[in-house]
């Protein structure tokens, strides 16, 4: 064999490295940096590994202690804060060293992994202050602290929570700006994805931990802990529906003393007819809107889509007609006390049996007029039944943790609403939802607002639903487009008397509508400067759309016959404002059955 193969074979002694590395030290170097940096790139897989690890528990600790709250379990809630804590804290410390920092700055994912850092120090900050602040107030809530009895509410133990409130308002306040301030559009995939879902919660309990501030600052001085106070509340019939949900049928006026609160006068709003000169003189929007008749009829104050204006209307025709000061106006339907009942159980009414969340509905708005034709007998009813629910309520019936969830649910979906004439009072609520702000409120807001057009209780028959997304995104301009679904669910054999088909000889349709039929009104109400570009009706457009303006707002109006057991769509296009490039509110009228259309819909910007 020649030397050359046998150099070829000889074998490459690897035993002494240190040796092999003088002779080769470019070679050693190298090496020695590939090594470093597989090293660094496990320890740098393994900490990005335990630090989502660590995230997943704060994830399932957060649910569990969001259930936990809900169902008011104070010691189970005490116990998920605790494994959110640890989590959240193990979270921090990853996401926060040496090798973190060299993984914020690599290409492509550097921006993943500060997001991620910036999301697990909002978490921890908020375990330290923002959510035992939550977990506190449960405890007070299980313990029934807020509870009335006997018509008397603790003030003191309600104006205690009003900083604690506060606190936990601020920490949530803070988390979400920070979240606010990272663009999502540099993140990559599920990373991204999750962020924005974390930053969509942090925004909703900020706003909820808002209300729940306002309201704790807020009810001692409605609850008369600064002298009497007189509040009107008005029962909504959706049977009848009116742009906020129904007419205004039964009116209470309770007497608010130092926590101590009674009905004590009730009256029906149909003895009170119209008046020629109404004591609110009308807008020019709204009297080419919804018509003289607005300012003329008690009933139709909330024709008004506005909560203050309504509380204007009614409050102040109830004090020259009736008598009395009225201090604040709440705006309540049979579909939210349906729910409070859910939480304090059927109700006895005096005289009339009882009312529970199956069936009080049904009972106020269809079968009171099915089965008594006198007027003053179904308020009567309708009176009795407030005031029953009224008092079971304020001598601390139900669940309490019940009793709040039904109460937000009411307010999210519309048929709880109020306005206070106490400046100070008004200020804690102006821009939340309870508050129903629509000509002052945020300009980008649109709603779709339904009002019986015939003097009937048939939209208890009325199933009405709107779908809309924000389509497009043009300069400073976005194009909202959706529908509504009108569907009238009487059937054709339903023997419908004239109290509630609203077919009588005087009527003003009598010749126009047969019983079973409804006739609607329909309001499409655009965002401040904006516009409404297309309407149509089964696919019926209307050419030109006729539009008024209502409050810097475009608004058309489609006036429909709904043929029973039939259904109808009203599809529409509208342009935003100049800068309305945020998200779109939209608002929609609660009708008779439970749920509501009203959503907030996501920038296309």
């Amino acid at each position: 064999m020649s030397p050359v193969v046998r150099r070829r074979r000889r074998r490459r002694n690897w035993r002494d490295p240190r040796a092999w590395a003088r002779d080769h030290p470019v070679r050693a170097v190298l090496l020695g940096l590939v090594g470093v940096a597989v090293l660094w790139a496990l320890w740098a897989g393994w900490t990005a590994w335990t630090a989502a690890q660590d995230l997943k528990d704060v994830e399932r600790s957060a649910l569990l202690l969001r259930q936990e709250l809900e169902d008011g379990d104070a010691a189970g809630a005490e116990r998920a804060l605790a494994r959110y804590q640890d989590a959240a804290s193990s979270a921090h410390d990853r996401t926060h060293g040496p090798t973190w920092w060299a993984l914020e700055r690599l290409p492509v994912l550097g921006n993943d992994a500060a997001a991620v850092a910036t999301a697990a120090t909002v978490l921890e900050d908020l375990g330290e202050t923002g959510i035992p602040e939550l977990v506190d107030a449960a405890a007070l809530v299980t313990a029934r602290s807020f509870n009335p009895t006997n018509h008397r509410f603790p003030l003191g133990t309600i104006e205690s929570v009003g900083e604690t409130a506060r606190s936990s308002e601020r920490a949530f306040d803070k988390a979400a700006n920070t979240l606010e301030g990272i663009d999502t559009d540099e993140l990559e995939g599920p990373v991204g994805t999750r962020f924005q879902e974390l930053r969509r919660i942090v925004v909703s309990a900020r706003s909820t931990l808002g209300s729940a501030y306002r309201a704790a600052e807020l009810m001692p001085s409605l609850l008369g802990a600064d002298g009497e106070r007189e509040l009107l509340l008005v029962f909504q019939n959706n049977a009848e529906l009116r742009s906020l949900g129904g007419l205004a049928g039964s009116m209470s006026l309770i007497s608010a003393d130092r926590g101590e609160v009674h009905i004590v006068r009730q009256e029906g709003t149909s003895k009170y007819g119209a008046v020629d000169r109404p004591p609110v003189p009308l807008t020019r929007g709204e009297d080419d809107v919804f018509g003289p008749t607005l300012g003329q009829w008690l009933i139709n104050a909330t024709m008004s889509p506005d909560v203050p204006r309504a509380s204007v209307l009614a409050g102040t025709r109830w004090q020259d007609e009736v008598g009395g000061g009225v201090d604040a106006v709440f705006f309540v339907d049979p579909v939210a006390v349906s729910y409070l009942l859910t939480a304090t159980g059927p109700v006895a009414v005096p005289g009339y049996g009882t009312v529970s969340s199956a069936d009080v509905v049904a009972k106020v708005e269809n079968l009171i007029y099915l089965d008594e034709p006198d007027r003053d007998a179904q308020e009567d009813f309708q009176n009795a039944v407030a005031k029953a629910v009224f008092n079971a309520f304020a001598d601390g019936r139900g669940d309490p943790v019940e009793v709040i969830r039904t109460l937000a649910t009411g307010v999210s979906e519309g048929r709880v609403r109020m306005h206070s004439f106490v400046e100070e009072e008004q200020q804690e609520i102006t821009g939340t939802e309870i508050a129903g702000e629509l000509v002052t409120g945020d300009d980008s807001r649109i709603g779709v607002y339904v009002n019986d057009a015939l003097e009937s209780k048939m939209t208890y028959y009325l199933d009405h639903r709107v779908n809309a997304v924000t389509r497009s995104c043009t300069g400073y301009h976005q194009q909202v487009a959706g529908s509504i679904h009108l569907a009238n669910t009487a059937s054709d054999d339903l023997d419908l008397p004239p109290t509630v088909s609203g077919i009588v000889p005087e009527a003003r349709f009598y010749e126009e509508v047969e019983p079973g039929q409804q006739r609607v009104a329909i309001f499409v109400i655009g965002p401040r400067g904006g516009s409404i570009d297309e309407l149509s009706l089964d696919q019926r457009p209307f050419q030109p759309i006729a539009t008024q303006e209502y409050a810097g707002r475009p608004v058309a109006q489609v006036v429909t016959v709904i043929d029973p057991g039939t259904t109808q769509e009203i599809e529409f296009v509208m342009s935003t404002g100049d800068g309305q490039t945020g998200p779109v509110e939209l608002d929609v009228t609660p009708g008779a059955f439970p749920g509501s259309s009203a959503t907030r819909l996501q920038s296309a910007c």
